[in-house]
């Protein structure tokens, strides 16, 4: 015994020495990896920064280029406009429509016709669709090639207002029909003032330019680069159709390009290198996009040496930790094992300590600390537990689809009007959304459930609202299988679709996405409608976050109170969430919360 208790003894003396001694392995340890790392990690990412610039100053002159190929092109058919207006015939045929039509009123300019003095010049043209020719005022004169009703709606009183008679003048693209076929064809259009001799202005050249030329222009590039109209793609060396969205093919939103500049945009899987440029005479934007993960990834290689000198510094810095610290650190990792298990949940776990050192002291505390949690989740755990799920249930009662009667009546009126396949679909899609919000009385659903619900929701609302709504939905397999509050998107929805696309009347779009961003859920609710004003929007965020939203704001901004609410008490306070606005434009609510399986 007394020979057992001497080598306990001298053991414990020497784990009190290795004690220190740790303490210098650990300064040697850094002094050795951290140097090596730093060096390492700082001339990766100022390679990585050096690169980045390279690559989107690489990217402007790219854009650069391809917008002198496309201003030459645009010089040329305002050269030929030109030539066409300064024509004899040309001046000589619009003169004489101004003379008849002071006469006869403007009702002449159906009789007549503008294709002979024109017809040299559309076998001469390939590139032109077609030409026309147009008044002082806008109006056509003697068009018998396209038809009239679509010229005039998009040349109308508004647009002119922007025409002067002393410059050319290039349009946004439209849609024209040719009478001989009834074809419709994408253009867009340049008009060239005429005047007289003396100064005085006769009217319009009008010529429809072939949009393919855009297309036509961008073979010569290796890069994705695409021409945007708004949030519209018109040409790309993809084979999309034209007027694409641009945020259903990419998620990108067109909020983030309104300036000239180049960006790293985040997505789920790969983040995106955009550089725009704004092309003025078509108010259009060019866009490049390339990849920042394969940039990164070709630098990566660019670094074998350095990376082969980091791994075995490393190494040699482990080994020697392992040689010293083996005996030593085997106590505190034995209690930052048992601390993780108390943290994932397992509560009846002890330390046991064999030694009389102060980890030991500390793992006879966190004992203790244990057994007193305990005691008190004992207390508390039912009450905790009957608290979350009043407020729960309390809340969840507030949320209740109301459009059930609306919908009653459309279906209604589609049986009335022998629209029985528009019915039958109405009656699939209603019973598909109440079947998933009732889920048998469970108030959590995947998140997959929630995205076939508010399909179903957004079918019925945009066969109510077909003539003014329109909606996307794009979210990322990686979060289909976690759960979800159930109707925690639907409000948001359905305030985007009644406060903000109904109150602004015009046609409007409402995107949904969804996506993984570190472990996190985040959702985003866009629409194009009423917008909110700056102050309402910073008075509502502020009152959510506060907790002391009142019954009006609750009233007016259910949807969004309500979830947030919920999405709180789900999990635990964890939640956050940010409004982006602008009055009369769009809203886009995003919220975001922990990634959780149950």
């Amino acid at each position: 015994m007394d020979k057992e208790y001497i080598r306990k003894e001298d053991l414990m003396k020497r784990l009190n020495i290795h004690s220190i001694a740790v303490k210098y392995f650990i300064v040697t340890f850094l002094l050795i990896v951290v140097p090596i790392c730093a060096f390492f990690f700082i001339a990766r990412e100022s390679n990585i920064t050096l690169s980045l610039a390279q690559k989107q100053s690489s990217d402007l002159v790219t854009l650069d280029t391809y917008a002198a190929a496309l201003d030459t092109y645009m010089e040329s058919i305002e050269s030929i406009g030109k030539i066409i207006a300064h024509d004899e015939d040309i001046i000589s045929f619009l003169a004489s429509a101004r003379s008849e039509s002071a006469e006869n009123g403007r009702i002449i300019y159906k009789s007549m016709d503008n294709q002979p003095p024109l017809s040299s010049y559309h076998r001469a043209l390939p590139s032109l669709r077609a030409l026309s020719l147009m008044d002082a005022d806008g109006f056509f004169i003697g068009e018998q090639n396209l038809n009239l009703d679509r010229l005039t709606y998009f040349f109308n009183k508004t647009l002119m207002r922007g025409v002067t008679g002393e410059h050319v003048y290039w349009t946004k693209t439209f849609s024209i029909e040719f009478l001989n076929d009834s074809s419709v064809e994408k253009v867009f259009a340049l008009l060239v003032p005429s005047h007289t001799p003396e100064g005085e202005l006769l009217g319009y050249i009008a010529l429809f330019v072939d949009m393919s030329k855009l297309k036509e222009l961008l073979k010569v590039y290796s890069d994705n680069i695409y021409v945007l109209e708004g949030n519209y793609i018109l040409a790309s060396k993809q084979d999309l159709p034209i007027y694409t969205s641009l945020f259903s093919e990419m998620q990108i939103s067109y909020s983030l390009l309104l300036e000239d500049s180049s960006v790293i945009i985040q997505q789920a899987d790969d983040p995106l290198i955009v550089t725009t440029k704004s092309f003025s005479p078509l108010d259009v934007q060019l866009l490049s996009v390339s990849s920042y993960k394969v940039l990164k990834d070709n630098l990566t290689t660019t670094f074998p040496t350095l990376m082969t000198f980091t791994l075995y510094g490393i190494l040699f810095a482990i080994v020697f930790a392992v040689v010293i610290s083996r005996f030593q650190t085997k106590p505190v990792v034995s209690l930052k094992n048992i601390m993780n298990r108390v943290k994932d949940g397992d509560l009846s776990i002890r330390t046991h300590p064999r030694t009389k050192d102060e980890i030991a002291e500390l793992g006879i505390t966190f004992n203790s600390l244990l057994d007193r949690i305990q005691e008190l989740m004992a207390q508390q755990k039912a009450q905790q537990k009957m608290k979350r799920k009043m407020e729960l249930q309390m809340v969840q009662e507030q949320v209740k689809p109301h459009f059930l009667y609306n919908v009653l009546e459309m279906i209604n009126s589609m049986i009335r009007c022998n629209m029985n396949q528009e019915a039958m679909k109405t009656v699939e899609n209603l019973a598909s959304f109440y079947r998933i919000s009732l889920n048998n009385g469970s108030s959590i659903i995947s998140i997959s459930k929630e995205i076939q619900l508010i399909e179903s929701y957004l079918c019925l609302q945009k066969m109510r609202y077909i003539e003014f709504m329109d909606y996307v939905l794009a979210f990322s397999p990686a979060i289909y299988d976690f759960s979800i509050p159930k109707l925690t998107l639907q409000p948001l929805i359905e305030n985007a679709i009644y406060h903000g696309i109904k109150e602004k009347g015009d046609k409007g779009m409402v995107c949904v996405s969804g996506y993984l961003d570190k472990e996190r859920i985040v959702f985003e609710v866009f629409d194009t409608g009423n917008g909110i004003t700056e102050q309402k929007k910073q008075e509502l965020t502020e009152a959510i976050r506060a907790d002391r939203i009142s019954q009006k704001e609750i009233e007016d901004h259910f949807g969004l109170a309500s979830v947030i609410k919920r999405l709180c008490i789900h999990y635990n306070d964890q939640v956050t969430f940010h409004i982006d606005s602008s009055a009369g434009e769009y809203t886009c609510i995003s919220i975001s919360f922990p990634a959780q399986k149950e």
